[in-house]
């Protein structure tokens, strides 16, 4: 039992020292996360682009007013259960939420296909209740369209 103790006493210890220590320049403020699942397509697209479903899975936080972010607000990944070459991960860059209409930006940082590797990514979309109209994926001059799904929670942040 004693070394229980110990052992939760050293924890806690632990997670004080790791916690983000405030400054006078932070203050506590609000954001929106959003999180997206979707799939979109354009068989408009020249091969093998044209074949491919590509399925989106977004995470962003969006600072409410004037605040800002320090780092990435946000990662996304793309695949496709057929087209393995789609695999890649995005960092997010930007992210606002104008209205019911967010807009995210990124860069492939990893893929499956060394084409992908750098290209410049657009999150676009209409948000109604828990889906995403008109979701558009946009990765270097590619567009895809399509539909999603979208969670979004008010969270408490440290702002700067």
């Amino acid at each position: 039992m004693n070394n229980r103790r110990q052992f939760l006493a050293a924890g806690g210890a632990l997670a004080a020292l790791a916690a983000p220590q405030a400054d006078a320049a932070t203050e506590q403020g609000h954001a929106r996360n959003l999180y997206i699942h979707g799939m979109v397509w354009n068989r408009q697209l020249g091969a093998p682009m044209n074949d491919w479903l590509v399925r989106l899975d977004a995470n962003v936080t969006i600072p409410l007013g004037d605040g800002q972010l320090a780092g990435s607000p946000g990662f996304a990944t793309l695949g496709d259960d057929f087209h393995d070459a789609v695999g890649s991960h995005v960092e997010i860059h930007s992210a606002a939420l104008n209205g019911d209409q967010p807009t995210i930006n990124g860069t492939v940082t990893e893929s499956k296909n060394a084409g992908l590797a750098g290209q410049a990514v657009r999150i676009e979309g209409k948000v109604q209740g828990t889906s995403v109209a008109g979701l558009i994926v946009t990765i270097g001059s590619s567009v895809f369209n399509g539909a999603g799904l979208v969670v979004i929670a008010i969270i408490a942040i440290l702002i700067r």
